[in-house]
């Protein structure tokens, strides 16, 4: 049998992996697929598709496989790799502070995995910046130099597509770049591999704080609180416990200085609770405000 290809989707925190991992779920490609997520809370899956939910696993009837990821990524290929019939094809996401081309090493290492393509996504209106930041500037540059594809998304003025895009070149040579309005889903599965010849796998270490709490919370107090953060907090993610609307869970999302609040699915069986998760460099040291989080 031919090996199954290892597709790669990366990029920064808050890009927009997860977003296009939902389209291709839910996009008619006539493939059947397997993704590896870290979290199943954030695939949104339309209860109509699921077909049947097995511990790690939620299956589709679509035919695709989502394979929820603990602490061994090697662990959930090989059980996506042993699902019968065989896939067409798996997708791992990546962490948002990943240098893709670790996780790309093992399609040429595991039995049954051959070698997909490489998309890294990035943020039209923070890449550039992000790129001269002095703790993850040389991270974020080298996850579109370790790109076969970069997806631009958020492209507001398209005047700057052409700038952004021989930008993006500049930094990473022969690389293809495409914008989120031109890419159809089914595009994952036709990326062709390049041969990066000079390719840098280093570390940066990123310290997160989390917050748990089962008491209900004023969407306004956590706007302030949200607000007051510093500016080296890069990434903010949870849901929370809305005293406003106690039967649905609440999203939180945040993106350098940009946060937005939004309503998400139904409490249905689920403890009501906060659990918020701020990111950021560890060579920085942000102070966290105090407030109804602590």
């Amino acid at each position: 049998m031919a090996d199954v290809p290892f597709i790669v989707i990366g990029g920064y925190l808050g890009a927009g992996k997860t977003t296009l991992i939902n389209r291709v779920l839910a996009s008619d490609h006539g493939r059947r697929f397997g993704v590896l997520v870290n979290d199943f809370g954030d695939i949104n899956i339309d209860a109509k598709l699921i077909q049947g939910n097995d511990g790690p696993l939620i299956s589709l009837v679509n035919g695709c496989v989502c394979c929820q990821l603990g602490n061994e990524l090697g662990s959930g290929i090989e059980t996506l790799l042993n699902i019968a019939p065989r896939l067409d094809a798996l997708l791992v996401e990546t962490s948002g502070v990943a240098y893709p081309a670790k996780i790309a090493l093992y399609a040429k290492t595991w039995p049954g995995l051959s070698p997909g393509g490489t998309l890294v996504i990035a943020d039209a209106n923070r890449i550039r910046q992000l790129s001269q930041d002095k703790f993850v500037g040389p991270l974020v540059t080298e996850q579109l130099r370790q790109a076969d594809q970069v997806l631009i998304t958020k492209l507001i003025d398209g005047s700057e597509w052409q700038s952004l895009r021989r930008w993006i070149q500049e930094q990473a040579a022969g690389v293809s770049v495409v914008q989120s309005s031109e890419f159809a889903s089914h595009g994952v599965f036709e990326i062709q591999e390049l041969n990066h010849s000079q390719v840098i796998v280093g570390d940066v270490v990123f310290d997160t704080k989390s917050f748990s709490a089962s008491n209900s919370l004023d969407p306004n107090d956590l706007n302030r609180w949200l607000v007051g953060l510093p500016p080296e907090i890069h990434r903010v993610k949870g849901i929370f416990y809305n005293a406003r609307d106690t039967k649905h869970r609440w999203v939180v999302q945040g993106v350098g200085r940009q946060t937005t609040l939004s309503r998400g699915e139904p409490w249905g069986e689920s403890p009501k609770q906060t659990e918020i998760v701020l990111i950021w460099p560890q060579s920085s040291t942000p102070r966290i405000p105090d407030g109804i989080l602590g």
